[in-house]
Parts: C-alpha cells; sequence; structure tokens
C-alpha cells in the first residue's frame, strides 16, 4: 500500500503546509514588529548625552542604567533581530516554492483562486474556503 496518497491525505498535508506558511508569516510580522519598537528606542536614545539615567525592563524588573549602557545593548538586540527576520523571509520563500511545487504536483486548486470566481487570485493571502484535488 506504498503507493499514491490518497486525496484526503494529499488535501491534509497540503492544509499543514499552508499552516506552516501562516506560522512563519506571523512569526515574521512578529519579530518585525520588535525591531520596529528596537529601532524607535535607539531613535530616543542616540541624542541623548551617555550619562544621562534611564530605565530598561529586564524581564519583569525595571532596572536603573545610563543610556551609554543600554544603547548597545538595544542595538545589539535589533541586529539580531534583523537577521532572524532575514532567516525567517528565507525560509518563507522556501515554503511558498514548496505550497506552488504541491500544488502542481497534486493539480490542486483552492476554491476562490482563478478566473471563474473573478480573479484576486485570494488563495495566498487569505484563508482558503476549499481545496479541490485533480486526479
Amino acid at each position: 500500500m506504498s503507493g499514491e496518497p490518497t486525496n484526503e491525505q494529499v488535501v491534509a498535508r497540503f492544509q499543514q503546509i499552508l499552516q506552516e506558511r501562516d506560522q512563519l508569516t506571523s512569526a515574521q510580522i512578529d519579530q518585525q514588529a520588535k525591531m520596529a519598537e528596537h529601532d524607535l528606542v535607539i531613535k530616543t536614545l542616540e541624542p541623548l548625552e551617555p550619562g544621562r539615567k534611564c530605565f530598561r525592563l529586564v524581564g519583569d524588573v525595571l532596572v536603573e542604567r545610563s543610556v551609554g549602557e543600554v544603547l548597545p545593548a538595544v542595538k545589539s538586540n535589533r541586529d539580531q533581530l534583523s537577521a532572524l527576520v532575514t532567516t525567517y523571509a528565507k525560509q518563507l520563500e522556501a515554503k511558498q516554492k514548496e505550497v506552488l511545487e504541491y500544488q502542481e504536483k497534486y493539480n490542486i486548486r483552492i476554491k476562490g483562486d482563478g478566473p471563474e470566481a473573478g480573479g484576486g487570485g485570494g488563495g495566498a493571502g487569505g484563508k482558503a474556503q476549499g481545496v479541490l484535488v485533480g486526479s
């Protein structure tokens, strides 16, 4: 029984791939938002004197530090977030390629995605209402 997967198995795997893609997208958006927050903090702290008092939230504790101590740490965190966003972008690109290859391999068409549904190509960005698998 090691033949071709059933239509139900193909649909289930396709939906799993779409869910993985959506999770990557959410994670990337979350990290981009954190990066924007870091950029805002950096923009605010850069014109200040390095000896000026500021506060940093470490875990659940607000700690008093100087701008000179906090700014390099915030910049380092932002750089790490930037690298993470880049990694997510590469993973997302690979996952989207996997989605398209799987669609092509099993002749999968998403309802509402195509000329008969008024164009728009809404399958990639919205929730799929159904999946059709060709034999």
